[in-house]
């Protein structure tokens, strides 16, 4: 049960009486703002004074009551028979101590405590899948961009076809799956993106896609606003002497700039998987570039930037699939790769591996330790701290 603080401590509280966005804890139930109706100058009839805020260590006390007693219930919803104590709080997610203990690696605590942040209801996708836009008027002709923003540059005929026939792929890769397909779409705003996802999309049924998204971080690489043929042959050539990723366009990007935004995409991406957003088994699609995709995968897997270079763009709208290598329910609290993170439980098919020419075997997934042996990652010395703390090991997954 819980005490008399912390169920006043769940309760939402009103404004203070200056208006302002402090919180205190509500003594009464009543009408909250200050404007509400029978308030006079910010005070509210019927309603008591806001007690004192509690001490640091009294909210602390109760913030540490309040999660233990989340543990119990979502212990008690796993259909779990032991009953956790205070002491092992830790260890109640993923059934296994707390690896850090043993100075290895833990994602269960990655980036910030998980007291900021909400608890893991990771629901893995079954595959994600990345794929370059179909042939535009750009790629047949690149004086297309001298009178057209990027951005408005359109597919050619044949690109649609291309468009239909991926679509195509990807309810093949799909169809062994146990249940009916469920995509969501991410689609980088350009207009050649956006009719890609429309070719994409019409080989399901309306019912089959849970939903799709413009996402701007993943457009092509700026390369500057209208553009000069003779003026951007001069700035490629620049380019290379300068160093191709890290050569910034005038009024544009560089290949760096890119990176940068596309890690925003990848966090963003990555919390919503860990908060359950798509639920099991779907598959996520995301239509974008040839140089967005390839840094996509290098943001991924945590290429260098010489291996980077070495990677060239697949063809157009031919689709590269991230497949998932544990069962999902596995990566839940108490499931055995509850302590991987997220990124590292996907790798490239072989069979996308011979799409992406330059991608070796041990740049299409990632190694968790230094060593580069591989081991299955639901494997006991995988995860296991004491086995591990006496034997280094790694895996590609």
């Amino acid at each position: 049960m819980l005490s008399g603080q912390a169920e006043r401590l769940l309760v939402p509280a009103p404004l203070s009486r200056r208006g302002d966005r402090a919180f205190s804890r509500r003594t009464m139930a009543g009408p909250t703002h200050p404007h509400a109706s029978g308030s006079r100058n910010g005070h509210l009839h019927g309603v008591a004074e806001p007690t004192p805020l509690a001490t640091a260590a009294e909210l602390n006390s109760l913030r540490r009551e309040v999660e233990e007693l989340r543990q119990l219930l979502w212990a008690h919803q796993q259909g779990a028979h032991a009953c956790p104590t205070p002491n092992t709080t830790r260890q109640i997610e993923s059934g296994m101590p707390d690896r850090r203990e043993e100075g290895m690696f833990d994602s269960r605590f990655h980036s910030t405590s998980s007291g900021a942040t909400p608890r893991d209801f990771r629901t893995l996708p079954i595959r994600i899948v990345l794929i370059r836009h179909a042939e535009s008027e750009g790629n047949v002709d690149n004086i297309a961009y001298t009178y057209l923003p990027d951005s408005r540059v359109p597919l050619t005929t044949y690109g649609w076809q291309q468009a239909l026939t991926a679509g195509e792929r990807v309810r093949e890769v799909s169809s062994g799956d146990a249940h009916p397909p469920r995509l969501f779409f991410y689609t980088s705003p350009y207009l050649r993106s956006k009719q890609t996802f429309e070719g994409v999309a019409a080989a399901f049924d309306p019912g089959q896609i849970m939903g799709a998204q413009e996402e701007v971080q993943l457009r092509e690489q700026d390369f500057g606003n209208f553009q000069d043929a003779e003026g951007k042959q001069r700035e490629k050539a620049e380019r290379l002497r300068f160093g191709r990723f890290f050569y910034r366009f005038p009024n544009g990007e560089s290949g760096a700039d890119v990176y940068d935004r596309m890690t925003i995409f990848e966090d963003h991406l990555v919390r919503d998987i860990n908060a359950g957003r798509f639920g099991p088994d779907a598959t996520l699609v995301l239509v974008t570039h040839g140089l967005a995709l390839r840094i996509f995968l290098m943001r991924w897997f945590h290429w260098t930037v010489e291996e980077f270079m070495g990677v060239f763009n697949p063809p157009n709208a031919e689709p590269l699939v991230l497949e998932r290598v544990v069962h999902g329910g596995e990566a839940t609290p108490g499931g055995p790769a509850a302590w991987i993170h997220t990124k590292a439980l996907y790798r490239l098919t072989p069979q996308s591996r011979m799409v992406i020419k330059g991608c070796s075997d041990v740049m299409c997934s990632i190694s968790m330790d230094a060593q580069s042996r591989e081991l299955d990652p639901l494997e006991n010395s995988f995860y296991a701290p004491s086995t591990a703390a006496s034997e280094p090991t790694t895996t590609a997954v």
